[in-house]
Protein backbone atom coordinates (compact mmCIF):
# COMPACT_ATOMS: atom_id res chain seq x y z
CA UNK A 1 0.00 0.00 0.00
CA UNK A 2 1.09 3.62 -0.46
CA UNK A 3 1.73 4.15 3.27
CA UNK A 4 4.39 1.41 3.37
CA UNK A 5 6.17 2.84 0.36
CA UNK A 6 6.33 6.23 2.08
CA UNK A 7 7.92 5.11 5.37
CA UNK A 8 11.52 6.31 5.37
CA UNK A 9 10.93 8.61 2.41
CA UNK A 10 10.75 11.75 4.57
CA UNK A 11 9.45 14.57 2.40
CA UNK A 12 8.85 12.63 -0.82
CA UNK A 13 5.36 12.25 -2.28
CA UNK A 14 3.51 8.98 -2.73
CA UNK A 15 1.14 7.90 -5.48
CA UNK A 16 -1.92 8.96 -3.44
CA UNK A 17 -0.43 12.30 -2.32
CA UNK A 18 0.41 10.87 1.10
CA UNK A 19 3.39 10.96 3.43
CA UNK A 20 3.91 9.51 6.87
CA UNK A 21 3.65 12.05 9.66
CA UNK A 22 3.79 12.15 13.44
CA UNK A 23 2.64 14.75 15.99
CA UNK A 24 5.49 17.03 17.04
CA UNK A 25 5.68 16.54 20.82
CA UNK A 26 8.43 19.19 21.02
CA UNK A 27 5.83 21.82 20.09
CA UNK A 28 3.65 20.69 23.01
CA UNK A 29 6.52 21.25 25.41
CA UNK A 30 6.87 24.82 24.11
CA UNK A 31 3.16 25.67 24.33
CA UNK A 32 2.18 28.40 26.78
CA UNK A 33 0.35 27.29 29.94
CA UNK A 34 -2.52 29.71 29.26
CA UNK A 35 -3.70 32.26 26.70
CA UNK A 36 -5.55 35.52 27.13
CA UNK A 37 -8.31 36.52 24.71
CA UNK A 38 -5.97 39.12 23.19
CA UNK A 39 -3.31 36.48 22.45
CA UNK A 40 -5.87 34.08 21.00
CA UNK A 41 -7.54 36.60 18.70
CA UNK A 42 -4.88 39.35 18.19
CA UNK A 43 -7.64 41.86 18.97
CA UNK A 44 -6.47 44.83 21.10
CA UNK A 45 -8.04 44.88 24.59
CA UNK A 46 -11.12 47.00 25.22
CA UNK A 47 -11.38 48.13 28.86
CA UNK A 48 -9.08 45.25 29.79
CA UNK A 49 -11.65 42.65 28.70
CA UNK A 50 -9.18 40.72 26.52
CA UNK A 51 -6.54 40.38 29.21
CA UNK A 52 -8.20 37.55 31.15
CA UNK A 53 -7.09 33.91 30.56
CA UNK A 54 -9.59 32.06 28.35
CA UNK A 55 -7.62 28.94 27.42
CA UNK A 56 -5.40 26.55 29.34
CA UNK A 57 -2.90 23.96 28.14
CA UNK A 58 -4.69 20.61 27.56
CA UNK A 59 -3.39 17.13 28.43
CA UNK A 60 -0.95 15.71 25.89
CA UNK A 61 -3.23 12.86 24.80
CA UNK A 62 -5.97 15.40 23.94
CA UNK A 63 -3.55 17.76 22.20
CA UNK A 64 -1.82 15.04 20.17
CA UNK A 65 -4.89 13.10 18.98
CA UNK A 66 -5.49 13.49 15.24
CA UNK A 67 -8.70 12.54 13.43
CA UNK A 68 -9.34 12.37 9.65
CA UNK A 69 -10.21 15.79 8.23
CA UNK A 70 -8.10 17.80 10.68
CA UNK A 71 -5.80 20.52 9.32
CA UNK A 72 -2.10 19.96 10.09
CA UNK A 73 0.73 22.50 10.00
CA UNK A 74 4.49 22.35 10.57
CA UNK A 75 6.99 24.87 11.83
CA UNK A 76 9.08 26.71 9.25
CA UNK A 77 12.87 26.32 9.05
CA UNK A 78 12.90 23.09 11.02
CA UNK A 79 14.94 21.16 8.47
CA UNK A 80 18.17 22.43 10.03
CA UNK A 81 17.44 20.54 13.25
CA UNK A 82 15.18 17.88 11.76
CA UNK A 83 17.66 15.03 12.27
CA UNK A 84 17.55 15.53 16.05
CA UNK A 85 14.00 14.22 16.24
CA UNK A 86 13.24 10.61 17.15
CA UNK A 87 10.92 10.17 14.17
CA UNK A 88 13.19 11.93 11.69
CA UNK A 89 14.06 8.72 9.89
CA UNK A 90 10.47 7.72 9.25
CA UNK A 91 8.09 10.67 9.51
CA UNK A 92 7.62 14.43 9.27
CA UNK A 93 6.63 16.19 12.56
CA UNK A 94 3.45 18.28 12.40
CA UNK A 95 0.75 19.59 14.75
CA UNK A 96 -3.03 19.47 14.45
CA UNK A 97 -4.00 21.44 17.56
CA UNK A 98 -3.96 25.21 18.04
CA UNK A 99 -4.57 25.18 21.81
CA UNK A 100 -2.37 27.70 23.63
CA UNK A 101 -0.82 28.92 20.38
CA UNK A 102 -1.23 32.71 19.95
CA UNK A 103 -2.63 33.85 16.61
CA UNK A 104 0.50 35.95 16.05
CA UNK A 105 2.50 32.70 15.76
CA UNK A 106 0.75 31.72 12.51
CA UNK A 107 3.59 33.28 10.52
CA UNK A 108 5.97 30.67 11.98
CA UNK A 109 4.05 27.72 10.50
CA UNK A 110 3.07 26.43 7.06
CA UNK A 111 0.29 24.16 5.81
CA UNK A 112 1.34 20.49 5.83
CA UNK A 113 -1.88 18.74 4.75
CA UNK A 114 -5.22 17.30 5.89
CA UNK A 115 -5.26 14.17 8.04
CA UNK A 116 -6.38 11.09 6.14
CA UNK A 117 -5.90 8.48 8.86
CA UNK A 118 -6.22 8.86 12.64
CA UNK A 119 -3.75 8.83 15.51
CA UNK A 120 -5.60 8.48 18.84
CA UNK A 121 -3.38 8.86 21.88
CA UNK A 122 -4.18 7.31 25.26
CA UNK A 123 -3.46 9.05 28.57
CA UNK A 124 0.18 8.55 29.62
CA UNK A 125 1.85 8.31 33.02
CA UNK A 126 2.65 12.00 33.10
CA UNK A 127 6.25 11.56 32.00
CA UNK A 128 5.43 11.96 28.32
CA UNK A 129 4.89 9.88 25.18
CA UNK A 130 6.98 6.72 24.86
CA UNK A 131 6.21 5.94 21.22
CA UNK A 132 5.39 7.85 18.04
CA UNK A 133 1.95 7.33 16.48
CA UNK A 134 2.20 7.59 12.70
CA UNK A 135 -0.60 8.77 10.42
CA UNK A 136 -0.98 10.00 6.86
CA UNK A 137 -1.95 13.33 5.32
CA UNK A 138 -3.54 14.27 2.04
CA UNK A 139 -1.41 16.98 0.45
CA UNK A 140 -3.22 17.12 -2.89
CA UNK A 141 -6.57 16.35 -4.49
CA UNK A 142 -9.98 16.67 -2.82
CA UNK A 143 -10.45 16.49 0.95
CA UNK A 144 -13.45 16.85 3.26
CA UNK A 145 -13.06 19.11 6.31
CA UNK A 146 -15.31 20.82 8.83
CA UNK A 147 -16.34 24.41 8.14
CA UNK A 148 -15.11 26.17 11.29
CA UNK A 149 -15.15 29.65 9.74
CA UNK A 150 -18.20 30.82 11.66
CA UNK A 151 -20.09 31.55 8.42
CA UNK A 152 -21.10 29.90 5.15
CA UNK A 153 -18.56 29.00 2.46
CA UNK A 154 -19.58 28.75 -1.20
CA UNK A 155 -18.19 26.76 -4.08
CA UNK A 156 -15.25 28.67 -5.57
CA UNK A 157 -14.26 30.46 -2.35
CA UNK A 158 -10.57 30.43 -1.49
CA UNK A 159 -9.93 28.78 1.88
CA UNK A 160 -7.03 29.32 4.30
CA UNK A 161 -5.98 27.73 7.59
CA UNK A 162 -6.03 29.70 10.84
CA UNK A 163 -5.38 29.26 14.55
CA UNK A 164 -8.49 31.35 15.31
CA UNK A 165 -11.23 31.77 12.74
CA UNK A 166 -13.05 34.67 14.39
CA UNK A 167 -16.05 32.61 15.46
CA UNK A 168 -17.45 33.92 18.76
CA UNK A 169 -15.01 36.79 18.34
CA UNK A 170 -16.89 39.03 20.74
CA UNK A 171 -16.41 36.58 23.61
CA UNK A 172 -13.98 33.72 22.89
CA UNK A 173 -14.27 32.47 26.48
CA UNK A 174 -17.80 31.25 25.64
CA UNK A 175 -16.68 29.06 22.74
CA UNK A 176 -17.70 25.42 22.84
CA UNK A 177 -15.67 23.29 25.23
CA UNK A 178 -15.73 20.19 23.08
CA UNK A 179 -11.99 19.61 23.35
CA UNK A 180 -8.77 21.51 22.59
CA UNK A 181 -8.99 24.24 19.97
CA UNK A 182 -8.11 22.82 16.57
CA UNK A 183 -6.60 24.49 13.52
CA UNK A 184 -9.56 25.86 11.57
CA UNK A 185 -10.40 27.30 8.18
CA UNK A 186 -11.88 30.55 6.93
CA UNK A 187 -12.44 32.38 3.66
CA UNK A 188 -9.19 33.73 2.24
CA UNK A 189 -8.15 36.60 0.02
CA UNK A 190 -6.14 36.04 -3.14
CA UNK A 191 -3.04 37.57 -1.54
CA UNK A 192 -3.11 35.36 1.58
CA UNK A 193 -0.01 33.25 2.19
CA UNK A 194 -2.03 30.65 4.10
CA UNK A 195 -4.37 29.54 1.29
CA UNK A 196 -4.82 25.76 1.26
CA UNK A 197 -7.24 25.39 -1.64
CA UNK A 198 -10.63 26.21 -3.11
CA UNK A 199 -14.09 25.14 -1.89
CA UNK A 200 -15.92 22.70 -4.17
CA UNK A 201 -19.27 22.75 -2.37
CA UNK A 202 -21.48 24.95 -0.17
CA UNK A 203 -21.45 24.49 3.60
CA UNK A 204 -22.82 26.39 6.55
CA UNK A 205 -20.74 26.80 9.69
CA UNK A 206 -20.38 23.43 11.41
CA UNK A 207 -21.05 21.40 8.25
CA UNK A 208 -18.52 19.42 6.23
CA UNK A 209 -17.18 20.92 3.01
CA UNK A 210 -15.15 19.55 0.09
CA UNK A 211 -11.94 21.42 -0.74
CA UNK A 212 -9.56 20.99 -3.64
CA UNK A 213 -6.07 21.38 -2.17
CA UNK A 214 -3.62 23.51 -4.11
CA UNK A 215 -0.38 21.85 -5.16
Amino acid sequence: MCVRSCVGARMFLCHMFLCVFTVDSYEFANCKEMLTAQEMTSIPPVNGDNMNPVEYKPHFHEWATVQPGMICVARKKKTAVFRQYVAAETAVPVIACAACLPKDMEKEFFFAGVARSKSVRSPDDGIGPSVDEFFTLSIGGMVTVLNTSGGPLHAGDLVEWTFYSGKDQSNPSKRQKSGPRRIGIKMASVSSAKVIGRALSFAKSGETIDILLKQ
